[in-house]
């Protein structure tokens, strides 16, 4: 979201130079002071600035268009227009979200889609409801929402997907307006809402603005707690405010912040808030993103919060059901060169394949994304110029998005949706639009990303408000796809074309001991000469999640030689030559692959993956009857 004047108190690595990002409701002007050469240093960022912009013009990307990605909403069968429900000019709340989140909510093995959407405020009458999309395994979605009972109970933002009671089958959790919701998965195709029975609403700490949430098993006993963050209180600031001459919605800095809650999982059904005793408690925070991993390889995931304007928080997990906050410390709090961001997304992943999770957060116009490289030693350092990711997100107001590799050369990419939050923005700054395009980058293994969004085809021509976004393989094919939520329009679908000829693997990872959704576990494969990992996690992006399969790229490698498994229980598997090109299912302590259980037939949209037969897919009479109790 639109960020604002703020002043953070430096870690040690940032305490000798002193920057201030100012944003007058919106407008970016650098001020940049350091004691002695102002001069210099203003020349110094602008120099990196353009080198990162040549470094982009430059790319040659005759090698990088094999991959295509194409809008299949209409044609995939989804009707879902996002309502933001204004009554004149959208205010803060109007033009926040919307999110969206995937899950195999029937257990057929295709990931279904859970779309949020606004609602009326205003006493018109006009009706609006989130929408639930099964995955029909052929391309199409069906509507699903008035027969499993899930439209959202208020003014919807976020969701998540967790499996909080371990019983097979994953629960429904909406951030709203006002009260949350959480429904539960009852395993017959419908759910329940069970809000007041957990405790979830969210309601106890005065919060209104919920934004992000994610379910993560912070302290390790084998069921899923949940976090939920707080954004603004909009009673405590004016509801209009004036953008360069123009009357819009009022930036972040109008408004006081508002409480996160950290909910314990009792593992009776019910949670307790336990955010003060936890160290978790921000009573003034301004959440817009979160994320948790285990970012420090210590076995214990730790939460990562993106701030509207505010520095962002890493909460270390203390292994005793305590956290640290030590973002500033450990050189994420804020941007390389000191500003504050307006940090929309996060997400983890090991983009240099080093074996530590790097992050991404996402920023305002005028200001470009973020790279934080994780050192492997508890830092981290903004990387943005010497990735070329600078340049390229300079002009754009980036949300959702983050790390995925999409065309399967086992180098993790990045996805951006972008789009502005001041409708208005286009009449008062000339070359500025308030629809903008997507942006994708290709990780060209080493150490460097290059723009590919002109190369990607057709999903990448039409400009929209981005906000949410998921990644997940939708029709089984082995290569990911990518879904978008917009503010005030369809979604995008965006089917991944493949056929590059690489090849892949996928793991579906069931807990026993651990959470039965695996949250927290690690992947680690060796595979063509590339080491990669991949950690199991929910929430991230921004007011979304993504597929929990762990997808990996192979490149021309048709074997993996290793997969280890690192449970949040610490229990350790191991599997070797493992052949590529299916996807397999992982037992907490038990030493066999299985097949994924796919119970339709694969997508029309796309190839069969290379090695993946109908036997594969359809015969399971031998091991039906364990697979019944790993598989709902």
């Amino acid at each position: 979201m639109n960020t604002a004047t703020a002043t953070p108190k430096l870690s040690a690595r940032s305490r000798a130079t002193t920057f201030q990002w100012s944003r007058a409701l919106g407008l970016a002007e650098w001020r940049l002071s350091r004691s002695g050469a102002p001069e210099l240093w203003s020349s110094v960022a602008l120099i990196l600035l353009l080198a990162s912009c040549l470094a982009h013009a430059q790319a040659d990307g005759s090698q990088l268009g094999s991959i295509q990605f194409t809008t299949v909403t209409a044609a995939a069968g989804i009707k879902f227009a996002h309502y933001r429900g204004n009554d004149g000019i959208p205010i803060n709340r109007e033009i926040f979200g919307p999110g969206t989140c995937v899950a195999d909510f029937d257990g057929d093995g295709f990931q279904d889609i859970y779309f949020v959407n606004g609602r009326d405020l205003y006493g018109r009458g006009i009706a609006a409801r989130n929408a639930l999309y099964r995955n029909n395994g052929d391309g199409t979605f069906t509507d699903v929402t008035e027969k499993t009972g899930v439209p959202g109970t208020g003014y919807g933002f976020g969701c998540v997907w967790g499996d909080y009671d371990n019983d097979g089958y994953p629960d429904l959790f909406v951030t709203q307006y006002g009260r949350n919701v959480l429904y539960h998965n009852k395993g017959d195709g419908t759910f329940t809402d069970v809000t007041d029975k957990a405790r979830v609403s969210g309601t106890e700490s005065g919060t209104l603005f919920h934004s992000s949430a994610t379910f993560f098993d912070y302290d390790r006993d084998g069921r899923l707690d949940l976090y939920v963050g707080g954004y603004v209180n909009l009673d405590s600031g004016p509801r209009y405010c004036v953008f360069a001459g123009v009357r819009t919605s009022c930036p972040p800095v109008a408004y006081k912040g508002s409480a996160n809650i950290l909910y314990h999982n009792n593992g009776d059904g019910t949670f307790t808030d336990v955010t003060s005793s936890s160290g978790i408690s921000k009573p003034q925070g301004k959440n817009l993103a979160v994320g948790a991993a285990d970012y420090d390889n210590d076995g214990w995931p730790d939460l990562f919060v993106a701030n509207d304007g505010l520095p962002a928080y890493l909460f270390h997990n203390e292994h005793n059901g305590k956290f640290s906050e030590i973002g500033m410390d450990a050189g994420m709090g804020v941007a390389g060169l000191g500003n504050t961001m307006a940090a929309m997304c996060i997400s983890l992943g090991d983009y240099d394949n080093d074996g530590w999770l790097d992050l991404f957060v996402s920023d305002f116009q005028g200001s470009s994304d973020h790279i934080f490289h994780n050192d492997g030693k508890g830092g981290f350092w903004d990387v943005s110029h010497q990735v070329h990711i600078a340049g390229p997100t300079f002009n754009v107001l980036s949300f959702g998005g983050g790390f995925f590799d999409y065309d399967n050369d086992g180098w993790l990419d990045l996805f951006i949706a972008n789009g502005h939050v001041y409708p208005e923005v286009e009449n008062v700054q000339a070359g500025t639009y308030f629809k903008q395009i997507n942006t994708l980058f290709h990780n060209d293994g080493r150490g460097k990303f290059v723009e590919t969004t002109k190369l990607a085809g057709d999903g990448f021509k039409t400009p929209y408000v981005g906000r949410g976004v998921a990644f997940a393989d939708l029709d089984n094919d082995g290569f990911v796809d990518v879904v978008v939520a917009n503010n005030g329009d369809p979604p995008l679908l965006l089917h991944n074309s493949g056929g590059n000829g690489n090849h892949f693997v996928n793991f579906r990872l069931v807990g026993t001991k651990s959470n039965r959704d695996a949250m927290g576990a690690r992947i680690h494969i060796v595979a063509g000469g590339l080491s990669q990992i991949r950690e199991i996690a929910g929430g991230g992006s921004y007011l979304s999640q993504s597929d929990l399969r762990a997808n990996f790229g192979l490149g021309k490698a048709a074997l993996v030689q290793t997969v280890e498994i690192t449970w949040p229980s610490s229990q350790k598997q191991v599997f070797h030559d493992i052949e590529a090109d299916k996807f397999y299912l992982i037992e907490e302590g038990r030493d066999q692959l299985w097949l994924q259980k796919f119970s339709r037939k694969l997508s029309s949209l796309a190839p069969r993956p290379q090695g993946l037969s109908v036997s594969d897919l359809h015969t399971f009479a031998a091991e039906e009857a364990v697979l019944k109790g790993i598989v709902p």
